[in-house]
């Protein structure tokens, strides 16, 4: 890697992988992109951005990770604003790349929603000839128009690209407010109640739903790989297990340090049943597996989360 752009690197997911990048390759010009930097979903905007950028430096690859999207059920009541901008950011992302930086390799980051509400583990092939779940619609749409995005570059302007599909990613840096995605959510709420004394910790739903999480520095690793590596359309990346609310809450609790009883509160929003990928191909392309077992992760970040709570503090 040489000249590197990253969208969506002021996210979660991207401030990591910028990191990686720069660490594994200390020569590289890594360019992270942020909306404050570039509105992506406005044509003129982003095209004079791009000109720019191809005028100062020759890309060899674009990491795409730009995305509007946020935890909860804000989807459900915002289908069309997910809609109207991702697809143009998508849109502007792929003429740019073939209109700038016809030689740089394209590495998009896709998400699970993608999959139907299926109870198997998701294999690639469950991309196509199936629906999404339907809260997530509008989002999984605009992942899956990427998709036919880069296939039609490619065999049009024989654009070099692939794309990596992950599972919800937990780990340092993430979000620990209580509106966040669950693990970031659940190991804010421990550890402020095992500081505060709190009685209880609402979980939502009953506990059984099952999900599969990646820790951050497993998913920069895997995106690198593929960028640097996969000649294939799509590949899962990810555990490939997944594991129920309640046992994720108790792991937490525990690394927590919290006393109280945990409280599930099932008239909350919980979506999908059961999710998680297939990673067979991955293993087989790229000889690629996550490295944190999910309960080292999640210890891992609760030490993470109260020792920036013990910094904050101190400064206080």
């Amino acid at each position: 890697m040489k000249n590197v752009i990253v969208t969506g690197a002021s996210g979660f997911i991207g401030r990591t992988l910028v990191e990686e990048i720069r660490a594994r390759f200390p020569d590289a010009n890594v360019v992270p992109v942020s909306s404050a930097m570039v509105d992506l979903a406005d044509e003129h905007e982003a095209f004079a951005w791009l000109d720019a950028q191809a005028k100062a430096y020759d890309c060899d690859h674009i990491i795409h990770l730009a995305a509007l999207y946020k935890a909860g059920d804000w989807p459900v009541h915002h289908p069309a604003t997910q809609f109207n901008v991702n697809f143009k950011i998508n849109v502007n992302m792929l003429e740019g790349w073939i209109r700038y930086f016809p030689k740089a390799k394209f590495t998009s980051i896709l998400s699970y929603c993608m999959y139907p509400s299926t109870e198997n583990a998701h294999p690639e092939s469950e991309l196509w000839g199936h629906e999404p779940e339907d809260y997530l619609f509008a989002y999984a749409m605009t992942k899956k128009a990427l998709l036919i995005g880069q296939r039609a570059y490619r065999q049009e302007y024989g654009g070099h690209c692939t794309s990596v599909v992950l599972p919800t990613v937990y780990g340092p840096n993430d979000s620990f407010a209580e509106n966040s995605h669950v693990v970031g959510a659940l190991i804010g709420k421990f550890v402020r109640a095992a500081r505060s004394g709190a009685p209880t910790v609402e979980v939502w739903g009953d506990g059984l739903q099952e999900r599969e999480f990646l820790y951050v520095g497993n998913a920069a690793d895997g995106i690198i790989r593929a960028a640097l590596e996969s000649e294939v359309d799509v590949l899962n990346l990810g555990m490939g297990a997944a594991e129920s609310i309640g046992q994720i809450a108790r792991w937490i609790k525990d690394a927590a340090g919290f006393k109280g009883e945990i409280v599930y509160n099932q008239n909350r929003f919980v979506g999908v049943r059961t999710r998680r990928l297939d990673v067979s191909r991955v293993r087989e392309v790229l000889g690629w597996t996550a490295e944190t077992p999910l309960r080292e992760g999640l210890k891992q970040t609760v030490d993470w989360y109260a020792a920036s709570l013990d910094a904050e503090n101190a400064t206080a």
